[in-house]
């Protein structure tokens, strides 16, 4: 389900980083919102979805910077959200799948469909945060 959130640093000039979060587990979905929204660290999740359909349609609402997408989702999948974004000129520019599914033929297949990264779920979050660093 969408939730967009109004969320904006205060007293800096540069504008947060805008991720739609596509995940269809509740519990891990709340845990990476509340790593991720982190204004002082200059991001902020502006909406999520459990569903392709859902997911695609949320990216092109709310026009984020960064869509970080899992794999298996309630109603069809990450590789569905990676299609639907690859048809678009509005995608965001930084796509991460970030899956528990992770194998080579996974991160290759992702890759051909638009994905930046692929990157595999696990207990700790720096890679992701890195990668959300670097841009």
């Amino acid at each position: 389900m969408r939730t967009p959130r109004d969320s904006h640093l205060t007293g800096g000039t540069s504008s947060p980083q805008r991720i739609f979060l596509v995940e269809d587990s509740p519990i891990i979905r709340e845990s990476l919102i509340g790593v991720l929204d982190d204004a002082a660290g200059g991001r902020t999740v502006i909406g999520t979805a459990d569903t392709e359909q859902m997911a695609v349609e949320g990216i092109a609402d709310t026009g984020p910077d960064v869509a970080i997408i899992d794999i298996n989702l309630r109603q069809g999948s990450g590789i569905g959200v990676l299609t639907g974004l690859a048809r678009r000129d509005d995608a965001p520019a930084l796509r991460i799948v970030y899956t528990n599914h992770y194998n080579r033929r996974v991160h290759e297949h992702c890759s051909r469909l638009g994905a930046t990264h692929v990157l595999p779920k696990g207990g700790d979050l720096d890679e992701l945060l890195e990668v959300l660093e670097e841009h």
